[in-house]
């Protein structure tokens, strides 16, 4: 009896599908969509789309989030045995243009000076823009996977956990940095490989980059440091 509940359960099973849009209309790429109960997780093709099937009928709602873009909570109705089509739009995280946002790019210019400047010394693994637009990956952790050391671990989620091999101990996540700024609760794939400048990756202290070795840190479960493109800046690095 059991089996034929469980098999009655998958036929009445529904799924969601869409489109995610930006606030003019452009398909956006690369979002991830969670259905939050049933923890099951895509992202949307080229043409913003996605398909998320197997969800038990039913109301559910969905998490809808992409770096820069405002995250969106959706509460969708699951049909049994159907699908439901929706359209998402994000919003940009909105910045304050003012003449910081000049300094910032100094900055920034400074910073992936930097970057080049420690990739020439070979401490540490480095991923540049060149390499990624030559193979074009769907997910930056298709970049990492070429990285000596690297263990990526699927998540239920549907996110990507990155670990180094080299730590001896069992679950120890490296500390992850955007463009100099120590991010929380960040996962490889969060960052849109089209978004990327340059990967910097430490599996230890040992080499780190004194502004990425601060106290109390984690670094001695490794460092990613991610800096972004500016923008307009569309040559092979």
């Amino acid at each position: 009896m059991a089996g034929v509940a469980t098999a009655h359960a998958q036929a009445r099973a529904g799924a969601v599908a869409g489109v995610v849009r930006d606030s003019i209309g452009n398909v956006l790429e690369n979002v991830e969509v969670t259905a939050i109960t049933a923890a099951k997780s895509v992202r949307t093709d080229s043409l913003g789309r996605f398909t998320l099937a197997g969800l038990p009928a039913g109301p559910a709602d969905l998490s809808v989030r992409r770096l820069a873009y405002s995250p969106v909570i959706l509460g969708v109705q699951i049909p049994p045995a159907d699908t439901t089509e929706v359209e998402i739009e994000l919003g940009v995280v909105a910045q304050q243009l003012t003449g910081v946002v000049v300094q910032a790019d100094r900055d920034h210019l400074h910073e992936l000076f930097a970057f080049e400047t420690r990739r020439r010394q070979g401490i540490g693994h480095f991923i540049t823009r060149s390499q990624i637009e030559d193979r074009h990956p769907m997910l930056l952790s298709d970049m990492v996977r070429m990285i000596p050391g690297t263990v990526l671990i699927p998540g239920d989620n549907g996110r990507t956990s990155l670990r180094f091999s080299r730590v001896s101990r069992g679950n120890c996540p490296p500390q992850f940095y955007v463009d100099g700024m120590e991010v929380y609760g960040f996962s490889i794939d969060d960052m849109p490989p089209g978004d990327v400048e340059g990967v910097e990756l430490y599996a230890g202290s040992a080499g780190l980059p004194p502004e990425f070795n601060r106290v109390h840190s984690t670094a001695i479960c490794g460092t990613v440091v991610i800096w972004t493109r500016l923008p307009g800046s569309d040559r092979k690095k």
